[in-house]
């Protein structure tokens, strides 16, 4: 029997071919290398990609031991192994989240965004402006985005915007390239307006407090996990003597210590400071250091300007802060530095003994601390640091609150009051889910006695504010550390 031969009716269909060129994606926001698309809410490569979904796995955290400012950026790095704890921490600045992974195809909408920001790329190459990783995106306002000689450290303190073309820092506290960088007569969009509308995008994601939306892709922390992992990466910055001590062997320091003072004061006595006005008029006329204020101011400036390091290093990692302009993130530096500090030195404060640990290690009795502070002052902020020793915080608790003692909307006049107060309400949302885990049953209770210390802190507070502004007008103060000023 003969094969029957069926013939097919109509044309042969033809191999399918796309109509349109494929999407070419922005440089991988992180290390500048190709990225291949948007991963956990941002435009990544493979590598960087796979290192953050390995990090949700780690049992421990990732420890800088370079001071946490490594450049992350591939072709800098000349084929070395970038630092995973910086890495990490950028990761998370841009946003990046287990809840930003990009599912679907790209709208129609998506590939336009992509296209014109491939093309604004391309035209900042042929005018010569650098395209590494740090300068494609200023919308991110991330910290480790900040271009050499804009890092964000003590300088923010008296840090003032330039526009005389070159880089200086924006109000989200990365890089602005001023206008004349870029042609009178280009069609595209300046790029002041640019960062203008980044920046605009940046606070939305403050206040809306979202990781992404389907449509933009621009991304923001969310969970209180990832929150949390932030703001103990900022903890880990923090280098005060007492941090890995237990009560007994800080206790043991402060005891051995008061034993030399006490053998010290019966050989010669009592040594107090004189009164500032009795001793400024002493040195006028005599030259004479009598009571050694300025050998304790001159020995203070490495401690003071490592706590004040530390401190911004610590804030720098609270979410969301850096995505404020920079006059809020002065503002709230310099008008909360004593509640962080109070807070973070509490387990070196002793009022039996009326000894303290400084933030280095240097013991002394509270009375020769400071030459300006009366003994009962200084002995009312030693009460409230017992107070919050007896609470036993955790190191997540510690976080959380030196956190929010930062994020008070009213302590000083601010330009976005209400950013502020989300980002202290996503830290107190935080500090409940951290709170729900580790006391359970008196959640409530124990959540209750952690906020009543704001309360009282608050009155010391603006004590400590009234009275710091008299000591910065004190010459010898002036003369010997006048980093002190940087909180005026």
């Amino acid at each position: 029997m003969e094969p029957v031969s069926v013939q097919r009716k109509g044309k042969k269909r033809e191999k399918y071919t796309c109509s349109h060129e494929p999407l070419e994606f922005p440089s991988c926001r992180v290390c500048g290398k190709k990225s291949t698309g948007i991963h956990f809410g941002v435009y990544s490569c493979e590598a960087c990609k796979t290192f953050f979904r390995r990090s949700f796995l780690r049992s421990t955290p990732y420890k800088c031991d370079k001071g946490g400012d490594c450049l992350i950026n591939a072709e800098k790095q000349n084929g070395s192994r970038p630092c995973p704890a910086c890495r990490l921490v950028k990761c998370l600045d841009l946003g990046m989240s287990k809840d930003g992974v990009k599912q679907g195809r790209y709208t129609m909408t998506q590939r336009t965004s992509v296209i014109l920001e491939v093309q604004k790329l391309r035209d900042q190459t042929s005018n010569g402006l650098a395209t590494d990783p740090e300068n494609t995106h200023p919308g991110i306002q991330g910290d480790r985005q900040i271009k050499d000689g804009c890092e964000l450290d003590c300088n923010i303190f008296h840090q003032d915007s330039q526009d005389d073309g070159t880089l200086s820092e924006t109000s989200g506290g990365s890089c602005a390239i001023h206008s004349s960088c870029s042609s009178a007569n280009s069609p595209h969009i300046q790029d002041k307006e640019i960062v203008e509308l980044a920046q605009e995008v940046g606070r939305t994601s403050i206040i809306l407090g979202e990781e992404s939306t389907k449509e933009s892709g621009v991304p923001c922390l969310d969970k209180s996990e990832d929150i949390l992992q932030r703001i103990m990466t900022g903890y880990g910055y923090l280098e005060h003597f007492t941090k890995s001590m237990t009560n007994e062997e800080i206790r043991d320091i402060l005891d051995k210590e008061w034993m030399k003072h006490t053998d010290k004061t019966k050989l010669f006595g009592k040594l107090e400071y004189l009164p500032t006005d009795q001793y400024n008029d002493i040195y006028e006329k005599t030259q004479l250091d009598v009571d050694g204020r300025k050998k304790l101011l001159s020995e203070a400036k490495y401690e003071f300007m490592k706590m004040a390091n530390d401190y911004v290093k610590f804030c720098k990692n609270i979410p969301f802060f850096s995505g404020l302009s920079l006059e809020d993130q002065k503002a709230l530096l310099k008008c909360s530095h004593f509640e962080f500090f109070t807070i973070l030195q509490h387990k070196g404060m002793n009022t039996e003994k009326e000894m303290c640990i400084s933030y280095t290690g240097k013991v002394l009795p509270l009375s020769e601390t400071c030459p300006y502070t009366s003994k009962e002052t200084l002995l009312s902020w030693a009460e409230f640091s017992e107070e919050v020793s007896k609470l036993q915080l955790s190191p997540e608790e510690f976080a959380l609150m030196l956190g929010i003692c930062v994020t008070f909307r009213d302590r000083c006049q601010l330009d976005y009051p209400e950013d502020v107060e989300n980002i202290q309400k996503r830290l107190l949302e935080t500090l409940e889910f951290t709170l729900s885990k580790s006391h359970h049953e008196n959640k409530g209770r124990r959540l209750a006695k952690l906020l009543d210390l704001f309360v009282r802190l608050r009155v010391i507070g603006d004590e400590y504010l009234e009275l710091y502004k008299v000591i910065c007008q004190d010459p010898i103060m002036r003369e010997n550390l006048p980093e002190f000023l940087i909180y005026l």
